[in-house]
């Protein structure tokens, strides 16, 4: 993977579901038991490397799916 950086899940969570941007260069996590979402780029390597995270949805409301375009 060269130097790309893969991360990992906030504490206390896993990726529920996933989604990959329609020119492949990005992709989403949804960490249901933390509501929050994982954003990142994906190298020419097809590395990944972290460039934020979106917290703030309701951990409790029963997320189950992510979709990205």
């Amino acid at each position: 993977m060269g130097n790309a950086i893969v991360s990992s899940n906030p504490d206390n969570s896993t990726n529920l579901d996933i989604g990959v941007s329609s020119d492949g260069r990005f992709l989403y996590t949804l960490n249901a038991a933390t509501g929050s979402i994982g954003m990142f780029s994906v190298q020419s390597d097809g590395g990944l490397v972290k460039f934020g995270q979106f917290d703030g949805l309701p951990a409790s409301a029963g997320l189950n799916g992510i979709a990205a375009y």
